[in-house]
């Protein structure tokens, strides 16, 4: 019987500490899940504050964004919100939005110059864009053919698919002395006088597609973000520490040198799990070096790729912190750290 109880008292305890060693279990896993999901919040937070500070604004004159909630309001109505940067570039090549016909669409309803309101402009406007680009679709027709046509007429459409079916500069003035006869009046255009010394036939604007991709050039040129100097140290050396990261984790991985940074025996790192484990982790962290750089140095830079690189470079290291040494948020986040801080203050 003696034998029998302390066999269940055994039991018993047993009993509880299998149940202590679950909930720990539980315990952990929903710490690393906690975890997991921060670093994956700050990751989201991080892009969205970037969105937001660096929205896409329009680099157009005061006179034409005036006009800027009726136009947006009726290319959304008329599904050519794409379009918006080609529509901004029409109404300030066309009126510099100081003229009643602010898109000087009268003409494309019969009507004498000027004779629509800056509202019924805009409507006709668009939807005359809208109906030469339907038609340029339909005859396989480039966008430069539409920014044109804009100018000259739907016939335009019908000259460029009979002759290539590809905007040429040739073409927009083969098109113009046809239609006036061979007759020239000057053009004052800084275009124009490069061009041939400030001339264009007396039928419409043979250079009005060159016009409308001028404005846009110009716009897209504002709106891009050069990295500085201070940028580009900082993620400069940002990658060169991940690449450093890898040398050690990937072709370095029981040596003397990987052994001391990670704090472990070199014994430790010769085990086959342990040193798979780091080669693999050490071509991550490489690789993320080389996307940086890449983002750095292509030409034009580009900005965005390179906020999500150092967002995942700072935010690894912030996990890996938390979960074993809390010096590694320092020694390997500290420099994407300061590299995003740099971009988010245009430093």
């Amino acid at each position: 019987m003696k034998g029998k109880r302390r066999h269940g008292r055994g039991n018993w305890w047993l009993k509880i500490l299998v149940q202590h060693k679950k909930s720990t279990e539980k315990e952990k896993f929903f710490r690393s899940a906690l975890a997991v999901l921060a670093v994956f919040f700050t990751f989201a937070l991080l892009i969205f504050l970037y969105r937001k500070q660096n929205v896409y604004r329009w680099h157009f004159p005061k006179t034409v964004l005036q006009h800027r909630e009726m136009l947006e309001r009726v290319a959304k109505e008329k599904g050519l919100s794409a379009d918006l940067e080609v529509l901004y570039a029409i109404m300030n090549v066309e009126s510099g939005g100081r003229l009643k016909d602010v898109m000087q669409s009268s003409e494309s309803m019969g009507l004498p110059v000027n004779t629509l309101d800056t509202e019924d402009s805009i409507e006709q406007g668009l939807r005359y864009y809208k109906e030469l680009k339907t038609k340029a679709g339909e005859l396989s027709l480039d966008e430069k053919s539409v920014w044109q046509a804009y100018n000259y007429g739907i016939g335009f459409l019908y000259y460029i698919k009979e002759n290539g079916g590809m905007y040429q500069d040739s073409l927009a003035e083969s098109f113009a002395k046809d239609l006036s006869g061979g007759k020239t009046v000057p053009y004052r255009n800084k275009i124009a006088i490069q061009e041939n010394g400030g001339y264009r036939y007396q039928y419409g604007n043979m250079f009005y597609a060159r016009l409308i991709e001028e404005n846009i050039e110009k716009n897209r040129e504002k709106n891009k973000m050069e990295f500085s100097i201070v940028n580009k140290m900082l993620m400069s050396g940002s990658a060169v520490l991940f690449l450093y990261i890898m040398l050690l984790e990937s072709f370095m991985t029981d040596s003397e040198n990987t052994a001391r940074v990670f704090k472990m025996s070199v014994r430790d790192l010769r085990g086959k799990n342990l040193n798979t484990l780091f080669k693999n982790q050490g071509i991550y962290n490489g690789l993320l070096g080389i996307a940086l750089l890449y983002g750095t140095y292509r030409p034009g830079g580009n900005m965005e790729l390179s906020v999500v690189i150092l967002s995942i470079m700072f935010l690894v290291a912030v996990y890996g912190g938390l979960s074993s040494d809390k010096t590694i948020i320092l020694k390997q986040g500290g420099l994407p750290f300061l590299s995003l801080v740099s971009l988010f203050l245009r430093w």
